[in-house]
This record gives structure tokens, sequence and C-alpha cells, in this order.
């Protein structure tokens, strides 16, 4: 295992082989897609996609571009504290009414090289997401 600046370099049965990292993100995203399939038992051609906060469009356009490659139709690039969030208001069932005053909740991610955290606003049915932002550590 070699890492060079555009991707990395990996010896499989006696031969090496240089694979870019946008092809890299497509086998992870078509090994998803095929545990995906297995479990749903049919077909999977699209997708959203949770990327980091502070990735840049490069990067972005890139895990679009391994979407591509893998055969997925990426509806949307959402961030992770975004995607949190989405998850806990479709599953939380006692938030207020939408004339209520909304529940706010903070989520924060802290991994090993950055700090990310997103405030958010829930009522029943919808959210807001009211701040984003991130730190890298390293």
């Amino acid at each position: 295992l070699v890492y060079i600046l555009d991707g990395l370099t990996v010896i499989y049965l006696d031969q090496e082989h240089h694979f870019r990292i946008k092809q890299i993100m497509a086998m992870l995203l078509t090994k998803l897609k095929d545990i995906a399939e297995a479990n749903l038992q049919k077909k999977v051609v699209e997708c959203v996609i949770s990327v980091r906060l502070f990735f840049t469009d490069s990067e972005r356009r890139s895990v679009l571009d391994a979407a591509k490659i893998a055969c997925l139709n990426c509806l949307k690039l959402m961030n992770d504290g975004t995607a949190v969030a989405l998850n806990y208001g479709i599953y939380k069932e006692d938030l207020p009414g939408c004339d209520e005053n909304p529940n706010i909740v903070a989520v924060v991610d802290m991994g090993h090289s950055a700090l990310q955290g997103s405030v958010c606003a829930f009522n029943k049915g919808k959210f807001k997401v009211s701040l984003n932002q991130s730190q890298t550590l390293v």
C-alpha cells in the first residue's frame, strides 16, 4: 500500500495497481450498493450521500463522479450534520406542532481530525438548520 498524490498504489496478486481517489470511493459505493440491493431484494439506482461540512467544491464533485462510476444517481449531497438532523426529525415522534415553538437541537460530531456542529429547529413535519460550523483539528 503506497499513498501517492492523486490516489493509491496497491499490490494485488503480485501485480501493482494504481487507483485514483474517486475510483476508490466508487468501489466503496458499489459495495454499499450491493449490500443494500441484497437486503432490499431490489435494484438500487438512486441515493443521497452525506459529506463533511468542510468538503470543497472539488471534493464534492469527486463524490458525485464516484457515484456515477458506481452507477448511482446521486439526488443530493447533504452535509453530515443535516443528514443526522433529518434522521432525528423523521423518527422523533413527540415534536411540537407547526404553530408551536420548535425544539432546538444541537448535533455535534467530533472525529479524529475535525469537529462539526449544527443547530436545528424542529417542528412536526419540518426542520430548519440554523447553523453549520466546522473546525479541522489537524
